[in-house]
């Protein structure tokens, strides 16, 4: 109260409140007529603005906003009127809160005067942009802190005004070029807050040169281990990119791409990681990464996954230009940097991943890349050699191998699956890459043992040692079972060779007396294992879902698997199992059991699938099959790895390690097959084949196209006459059914059985060469209204070739006309100047010499005139005569082309039209040799 109390001694006796001194301070900076008058009052308005913040923007704020716009040559009062409206529109943090609270979320008053600027008719925002070019520190520091204050409250509506003002936007890029830390700094923060959702503003801001300006600024705060200027920077090249096509191409088409590898060396450098995946760091080296840096080096690899996008149209090329800058090598420093951050490590793995996925040159590329790492010699630990690995190998290693005793298991989950997924990358699209994989698949018995080091062992023992050493390796770490499996699963996926090249691998010594046991075999047994003894549940579920995926379309798998029959007893009896059994375990083996029923088709095969079928549809049956099935896709573990592969939760670290129990290999199977497996299993052993390539004995694709008998529900295949089924309703209102074999099958029944199916082949062979007929037929028809309507088409192009070509002729004749008629004309004007040439001849006779002379001068005018007006003509007559050329020869070639059409029927009219063209000729030149003789007159005349 000490002001008011001040104030009012000042201007009276009496005593003010704040809203009548606020309102006298505003009357007085309105009417003033002198400059101090006028800035003591806003000097007094901003002191009141911080407390009455309210009372200020009501009755005070059209009169600031008018007296920037009419006194903004002042350096002084711009920057009192402009802290006062900072004051007005920045948002106040509630009472209790921190004024330096991230974001103020809501604050009304504020709101309210700044939506008030927003909507001013005069367009104050054009002035506040025309501000930012002023030199005064002050005033260009409160007016972009304004703007900001502005776009916090309503961002779109501030983004329309600077659109609409032609140089807004480059006022605004010119904020990264001042040499003034803090003002450019502000600059960055409002053009993040501008460029994060409008295409427009991000297509402006880049090509005002905002990419050069902003990868200067982190070169100049030191790169990705500079402070938090880096990260905003980073962060406005991320929006300005970041779902913007326009704005990527440009990015690469401006060598913005060769720039970033720059960004991922840092100082110190990492150093390369030793075989087992893990570097040995230098004591001198500083090797500390500090949270900033973590910040920014994230940004960078964000930035380069960005343009690499799998499905963009612009993705190719951005992997062929990071290809050629070499940006590689220093991701794979980044990813095997051992005091790097996991989260840093993961990322620069899904980048490479990105880099190289379906591009088969980086493919390639990445394939001959050695890693040179340092080991200690077991036989000298003082010394140290240099062994070279090939990069897939390590970066398997980090897969499956042993983790960090200072990292947390759940930690370094996401550096496994991001080390998974560039093995994806590599392996997908690239069949050799596969092969190349699958040969070093050997059990570890060949080299030493289980326990072998894991930096003596190929990538495929290391894989095979991991899976067959679960125990072991899920007390340390149970992701490494569950990746190890993955690989696997991603090695033998699609690849009947690779299939083959595994179904090789035997375990057990034959010179030791020992029975080889395929290694298929071995991880069932291993499976079944980890269901006994409880183990954790991803165990069990890994080894079933790969050996799923080995079996699919692979009918020496199948027979292999059938050789043993504990892996039939194993899968009946979890399937069939009440409790203690897990649901997900249950599904998967039940899924298996389908599968191989369904690929049972080997003529070697220990189990037929006649001895197969009764086990599904008695010892199991056929519906809580099904139902198990059913449950495992229903199940919330096996819809969260459907939506990681879908995106529909973020997959930025391999997903959230509780919830993760299947991978994507088994879930891309598991979808693919779904529905082929339903109809399988319901199908008996002489109803169908089990792969949907082959035919069916009975009815064609019965259970797969969904095809039934008279009355049945749609996908329920045709039985033969040696089984039927029986249905009833539930009490769910569903159908339930049974298979009862109602008599033994004979070999009469199965001979009488196969001739029908001969009977009905030859009756689709019939019907189907009758359709080809049909459809030959249709197509014939089709050709001869094709070639009528041909010959009609032909026939109207050649009338209306005709039609051109009278027209053509025509214009020539009219132009032939007019060109004759200037002829006359200029044989007028020769003939009036030769007359005056004899009436100066008279009276030169007459008349005095002086008076010749002027006479014979004023010819002579006239006759340079007419030789001056004669040639301009000439040269438009050439000019006429080469364009009537040009369109005589182009008639000729229509001639020609109407004649190679077929235009038999006109050949008069062709003949005609040629004389035609002859005539034309001659006029040409009877035209040309007119035009030489008023050449000749012309001269003659000029020589007199």
């Amino acid at each position: 109260m000490d002001f008011f109390k001040r104030y009012s001694a000042i201007g009276g006796s009496q005593p003010q409140s704040p809203t009548e001194t606020i309102q006298r301070m505003a009357d007085r900076a309105e009417t003033s007529t002198l400059l101090e008058d006028k800035r003591a009052a806003v000097l007094g308005l901003k002191g009141l603005s911080r407390e009455y913040k309210k009372d200020v923007g009501d009755v005070a704020l059209d009169t600031l906003l008018k007296v920037l716009k009419e006194d903004s040559e002042d350096h002084n009062l711009l920057k009192a009127i402009l802290e006062t409206l900072n004051n007005l529109c920045v948002r106040d943090p509630p009472r209790g809160e921190s004024p330096e609270a991230d974001v103020v979320l809501a604050d009304p008053v504020a709101d309210k005067f700044s939506q008030a600027i927003l909507q001013d008719n005069d367009d104050v925002i054009s002035t506040f942009l025309g501000l930012l070019g002023d030199a005064d520190f002050y005033v260009r520091y409160y007016t972009v802190q304004l703007l900001s204050a502005l776009h916090m409250c309503s961002g779109d509506e501030l983004q329309q005004r600077v659109l609409v003002s032609p140089t807004g936007v480059g006022r605004l890029v010119d904020l990264l070029s001042d040499q003034r830390d803090i003002i450019r700094n502000e600059g960055i923060q409002l053009l993040i807050a501008m460029t994060k959702s409008n295409a427009d503003i991000q297509k402006i801001v880049a090509f005002e040169n905002a990419f050069d300006h902003l990868l200067g600024i982190v070169d100049e705060e030191g790169g990705v281990r500079g402070n938090i200027i880096v990260q905003d920077c980073l962060q406005l090249l991320h929006n300005l990119l970041n779902y913007n096509v326009s704005n990527q191409n440009f990015f690469r088409e401006t060598s913005g791409i060769q720039r970033l590898p720059a960004l991922l060396v840092t100082d110190p450098s990492q150093t390369a990681a030793g075989r087992s995946g893990h570097p040995i760091p230098d004591a001198d080296e500083d090797l500390e990464w500090t949270s900033q840096h973590a910040l920014n080096m994230l940004v960078v690899l964000d930035i380069i996954r960005m343009l690499i996008q799998p499905g963009n149209t612009n993705t190719q090329s951005n992997q062929t230009a990071m290809q050629q800058c070499g940006i590689i090598p220093p991701l794979l420093q980044l990813a095997l940097a051992y005091e790097a951050p996991s989260t840093v490590r993961s990322q620069a793995l899904y980048a490479i991943g990105d880099v190289i996925r379906a591009h088969q040159a980086n493919q390639s590329l990445f394939q001959r890349i050695l890693i040179t790492a340092a080991i200690e010699d077991d036989s000298d630990p003082s010394s140290q050699r240099a062994i070279p690995e090939p990069a897939i190998v390590i970066v398997i290693r980090l897969a499956v191998g042993k983790r960090p005793t200072t990292v947390a298991a759940n930690e370094y989950y996401i550096v496994r699956a991001a080390a998974a997924h560039l093995v994806q990358a590599y392996v997908g699209g690239n069949a050799d890459a596969q092969l190349a994989l699958a040969a070093t698949l050997t059990p570890p018995g060949d080299i030493g043992t289980i326990t072998e080091p894991e930096q003596h062992q190929s990538a495929g023992s290391l894989i095979v040692s991991v899976l067959l050493d679960w125990r072991e390796a899920s007390k340390e770490d149970v992701w490494r079972v569950w990746y190890a499996a993955l690989l696997l699963s991603t090695i033998l996926r699609d690849h009947t060779e690779c299939k083959e090249q595994a179904l090789k691998i035997t375990l057990g010594d034959a010179s030791k007396g020992e029975e080889p046991f395929p290694l298929m075999n071995e991880l069932m047994s291993q499976a079944r294992q980890a269901t006994q003894h409880v183990a954790n549940v991803r165990v069990s579920v890994a080894l079933l879902a790969l050996i799923s995926v080995w079996l699919v379309n692979f009918p020496k798998g199948v027979s292999v698997f059938l050789d043993e029959s504990a892996n039939i007893s194993f899968i009946v009896e979890q399937i069939s199992g009440s409790t203690g059994i897990n649901a997900l375990v249950q599904g998967v083996a039940a899924f298996m059991l389908g599968l191989v029923y369904q690929f049972d088709i080997d003529p070697e095969s220990p189990m037929s699938r006649e001895s197969l079928y009764p086990i599904i549809s008695k010892r199991v049956g056929a519906d809580q099959l099904l139902i198990r099935v059913q449950r495992l896709r229903d199940s919330k573990e096996f819809q969260y790895a459907v939506g990681l592969a879908a995106g529909t939760y973020s997959s930025a670290y391999g997903g959230s390690p509780a919830e993760v129990y299947f991978d994507s290999v088994f879930t891309d199977l598991f979808k693919m097959h779904y529905e082929s497996f339903r109809a399988a299993v319901r199908l008996g052993p002489n109803e169908a084949m089990a792969n949907p390539s082959y035919a069916y004995l009975h009815g064609g694709m019965a259970g797969y196209a969904g095809s039934a008998a008279s009355g049945s529900a749609p996908g329920t295949p045709r039985m033969g006459g040696a089984a039927t089924i029986s249905r009833a309703a539930s009490p769910s209102g569903g159908v339930t059914g049974s298979v009862h074999d109602s008599a033994p099958i004979s070999r009469a029944a199965v001979e009488q059985s196969v001739a029908k199916s001969e009977f009905d082949a030859l009756q689709a062979i019939l019907a189907e060469q009758t359709n080809q007929v049909a459809q030959l037929k249709h197509a014939l028809e089709i050709s001869t209204a094709q070639a009528a309507s041909d010959s009609a088409k032909l026939a109207n192009d050649a009338s209306s070739q005709l039609d051109q070509e009278r027209q053509q002729r025509a214009q020539v004749e009219a132009e032939r006309d007019e060109q004759a008629s200037e002829i006359v004309r200029l044989r007028a004007q020769l003939d009036d100047v030769q007359k005056q040439l004899a009436d100066s001849l008279e009276s030169r006779q007459t008349t005095s010499d002086a008076g010749d002379g002027a006479r014979v001068s004023e010819l002579e005018q006239q006759v340079s005139a007419l030789k001056l007006d004669s040639s301009k003509h000439e040269a438009h007559w050439q000019s006429q005569c080469d364009e009537l050329q040009k369109k005589l020869a182009n008639a000729e070639k229509q001639v020609v082309k109407a004649a190679a059409a077929g235009r038999n029927t006109n050949k008069k009219k062709e003949q005609q039209q040629a004389t035609e063209l002859v005539t034309l000729e001659n006029d040409v030149r009877a035209k040309d040799e007119q035009i030489a003789k008023l050449t000749a007159q012309v001269s003659e005349l000029s020589e007199k």
